[in-house]
């Protein structure tokens, strides 16, 4: 007995040291680190600690047993997945930016650093800092390629300069971002032999991290285009010229590349952090997207400066178009092809406070581009509602289909607002269709399926918008359980006039109908459509045969004008089992 308990004390004296070494390792990480996160091999959590509350919303405790992308923001999610299986190949992850999902939306940037160990059961070992202290960019396919040149790869370039130099102006610190385009570098490139290759983009990466805040403020955007972060007042001509002569001596035809180069200074005072973040993205992204040959070198620098203030006005002037509503809605019919009677309606919105300046089309795009359409989309519902309560307590009742971006249905946070707002207006819950529209900006497909499922057992229907269009639209079908689908008009124009296009649309169609989803056709503009589009067994249609957009919804009354409140939506799910 006296031997037994020996073992046992000998048991309990190793056990506390242990944890003991455990909380001291621990403490010496929380040195340089916010959360420390244990992961098993299937990537749910372990073990957590830190500031789990503020960053992930729940208790450590209630981490473990989560899936670790789970909480990972929907935007990095791929992401993440990529460098995890990087680090599972026996990678270390050094200073990748992510973002979590937190309890109020995306969290601020996160710097994210760990390893994956084999001989501990396989797991992963990842300590998480706020701040964006790291790179900019994702993994390389080739770990050599990727320890020699850091700057290829680059994930959410601008966005994450945004943050840094933001973060930078709170600090005391003043930054400003230059943009360089190496032009010619493709050819030059081509010209040269691998290891030449790789002499020359080592060189690149290396030159730029020198210059750059730090040594990983520095990335490339796309082929010829590079950005970096430094300290205010800094100049890079010798940087641009020493480049231009190394390439020279590198390229065997003695041309190398031309180095011409911008600088941004942020001078956005009257905006919050999160704008100005968007802003410069914006700037950026159409800075190296617009033709630039109208620029002269000596000008670039004013040009990226007048965009970006442009940029500021923009949407400066859109904000407030969205925050005191000041924007119309326009109203189309959808119409069953069987009884020639509008169903409901399409919500479109108009902008008379931007003139002839901007179409409706060219105002949401920029509130795409900019990422203020979780705003719009928010407000556009908000006045629906108000307009469908009004309308009803005129006596008149009508059912109505409202836009959602695909970004903002995968932004936890607008999901969230939608909801509150929803839940004020029982009432209105089967009068309320959402058009997923933009799907090609849906990055996590599965979290959107669950905001998706709350909206349908909240009582709303729902649509997949521009269905056909794109590549990927059978994935978002199998990976979306919808109500409704709206065939993109290309496919009804096509099927009008060739064989192959209507066989498309009959396939279409009837996958839908093997589905119970119903299916609107867009750009319904002739008469013989119609008959054609039933054949083809689609149930509803759209489009100016059936009437143009109208501010004046009563504008349909002769053809049906209210919808029939006893009528079940949408008339093929009766026709399907099993379908959720």
């Amino acid at each position: 007995m006296a031997r037994g308990q020996n073992s046992e004390a000998s048991w309990d004296g190793q056990a506390r040291a242990l944890r003991a070494d455990r909380d001291r390792y621990a403490a010496l990480a929380f040195c340089a680190s916010d959360m420390l996160l244990e992961l098993t091999p299937n990537l749910t959590v372990a073990f957590a600690a830190g500031a789990t509350m503020a960053l992930t919303g729940s208790a450590p405790e209630d981490l473990q047993g989560l899936s670790f992308i789970d909480l990972v923001a929907p935007r990095d999610r791929p992401l993440v997945r990529e460098i995890m299986k990087h680090a599972a190949a026996g990678h270390r992850l050094e200073s990748v930016i992510i973002h979590l999902d937190g309890p109020d939306g995306d969290t601020p940037p996160l710097t994210l650093l760990g390893c994956h160990l084999p001989d501990m059961g396989g797991h992963y070992y990842l300590a998480l800092r706020v701040g964006p202290g790291g790179l900019l960019f994702g993994m390389e396919e080739e770990p050599a390629a990727r320890r020699e040149n850091s700057l290829t790869g680059a994930l959410s370039f601008a966005e994450t300069t945004g943050e840094c130099l933001l973060a930078g102006r709170e600090a005391g610190k003043e930054y400003a971002l230059t943009l360089l385009r190496l032009e010619n570098l493709l050819e030059l490139r081509a010209r040269l032999d691998d290891r030449a290759k790789h002499e020359l983009m080592s060189t690149v990466s290396r030159c730029f991290r020198a210059e750059a805040v730090d040594d990983h403020m520095a990335g490339q955007f796309a082929d010829e285009s590079y950005g970096l972060v430094h300290a205010r007042g800094k100049n890079v001509d010798g940087l641009c010229a020493h480049l231009q002569e190394f390439t020279r001596k590198l390229d065997p035809e003695n041309a190398g590349v031309t180095v011409r180069s911008a600088t941004l200074e942020m001078d956005v005072a009257d905006m919050s952090e999160s704008d100005s973040v968007k802003a410069l993205a914006y700037t950026i992204n159409r800075f190296c997207t617009e033709d630039a040959e109208g620029f002269a070198v000596d000008n670039l620098s004013a040009a990226l400066t007048a965009m970006m203030g442009d940029t500021v006005d923009r949407m400066t002037e859109f904000k407030t178009v969205v925050t005191k509503s000041n924007f119309e809605l326009a109203f189309q019919p959808v119409v069953d092809l069987a009884t020639r009677s509008p169903h409901h309606y399409e919500v479109l919105a108009r902008f008379s406070a931007f003139g002839d300046r901007i179409t409706p089309y060219g105002a949401i795009t920029f509130a795409e581009q900019t990422g203020m359409v979780c705003d719009f989309d928010l407000a556009m519902c908000a006045k629906v509602i108000d307009w469908l309560t009004e309308t009803r307590r005129n006596g008149r009742d009508y059912m109505v289909a409202v836009n959602i971006s695909g970004s903002s249905i995968g932004s936890p946070a607008f999901v969230r607002a939608l909801q509150r707002l929803l839940a004020k207006h029982e009432e209105l819950r089967d009068k309320i269709l959402f058009e997923i529209t933009e799907s090609a900006k849906i990055v996590d497909l599965e979290a959107v399926n669950r905001s998706v499922q709350s909206l349908r057992q909240a009582g709303h229907k729902v649509c997949l918008d521009d269905f056909g269009a794109g590549a990927a639209a059978f994935q978002y079908l199998r990976a979306l359980d919808v109500d409704v689908v709206k065939i993109d008009g290309a496919y009804v124009r096509d099927a009008l006039s060739t064989g192959k296009g209507r066989a498309f649309l009959k396939a279409m169609a009837g996958l839908c109908n093997d589905l119970g989803i119903a299916t609107v056709a867009e750009m319904v503009e002739e008469e013989e459509c119609i008959g054609f589009l039933r054949e083809c067994g689609v149930d509803f249609g759209q489009g100016y045969l059936f009437g143009r957009p109208s501010a004046d919804i009563t504008t349909f009354d002769e053809t049906g004008g209210e919808n029939d409140p006893n009528e079940e939506f949408p008339p093929t799910a009766k026709k399907a089992s099993g379908r959720r």
